[in-house]
């Protein structure tokens, strides 16, 4: 298989989610194995698991917040280099889900490039857990994540993704990012959630979905888009089948830097 880029440079324009503030995302094609890369006044911060700073209400690289559903995007559909300048702190939310960002990454054109993918293959099964909380890589030829979540109001979900089998851009894309009501005016007096609304986010109460979900099974399939987007930061994709239960971004970036470690090993 080969590596891809984008075939023209585009721009894209948002609010955060936590911020509320505009950010501008220059795009922008990349050469054969320069990975994911942002650009942020000048600086130069590869996408991946050694430079995540922060993974509280989504994964922060260095001083760029909430990466993940772009990451998700660029990962689901085979994006192997691109350059992206960021003009602001956080990504922009736009819909809470990762299928803008695949949409407009589709629009520019996806390109192969004459190097082949180089895949991250594990040697050894790897676990990682907190609490009720789990995620483990086994070997496995191909990719392949099965979720289990168990939220109130929602009750238990699971979902298995094999891009073989499932379209990521159908199927993952679209899930939003999701929160409780209730926690609402306690994330905006920590300054987080300023630019949440129903149009980004899917909103459960204690009885269940608030606004309409887009799946009813939305919630684990917005985990998986997370997951997806926090591999990425292994700098290459990843051949393993993934089992998680209840896991979130710190599980998720635990796992990604000792399967970083692992590589570096040699095991």
């Amino acid at each position: 298989m080969k590596q891809k880029t984008i075939s023209k440079p585009f721009q894209l324009s948002g609010i955060g989610l936590h911020s509320g503030e505009e950010t501008t995302l220059l795009f922008s094609p990349a050469p054969p194995n320069t990975g994911i890369c942002f650009i942020k006044e000048e600086k130069r911060i590869p996408a991946l698991v050694d430079y995540i700073k922060e993974t509280q209400r989504g994964t922060t690289l260095d001083e760029i917040a909430v990466i993940e559903h772009l990451l998700s995007a660029a990962y689901g559909l085979g994006v192997d280099n691109l350059e992206i300048e960021v003009r602001g702190g956080e990504l922009p939310a736009l819909d809470g889900s990762s299928l803008p960002y695949a949409e407009a990454l589709e629009l520019a054109g996806l390109i192969e490039q004459n190097e082949l993918k180089n895949f991250l293959i594990l040697g050894k099964p790897i676990k990682v857990f907190e609490g009720e909380a789990s995620l483990e890589a086994l070997p496995y030829r191909g990719f392949k994540v099965d979720f289990v979540v168990d939220f109130p109001g929602a009750g238990e979900q699971r979902f298995s993704f094999d891009p073989q089998k499932v379209d990521f851009k159908k199927e993952i894309a679209p899930a939003r990012t999701f929160g409780y009501i209730e926690e609402y005016e306690i994330l905006k007096a920590q300054g987080l959630a300023l630019g949440a609304s129903f149009e980004n986010a899917l909103v459960l109460g204690k009885d269940g979905y608030i606004n309409t979900p887009r799946f009813p099974d939305e919630l684990v399939r917005h985990k998986i888009l997370d997951l997806i987007g926090d591999l990425a930061l292994l700098g290459r994709p990843l051949l393993a089948e993934v089992k998680a239960i209840k896991s979130g971004h710190t599980l998720n970036i635990e796992l990604a830097r000792l399967l970083r470690q692992a590589e570096k090993a040699g095991k």
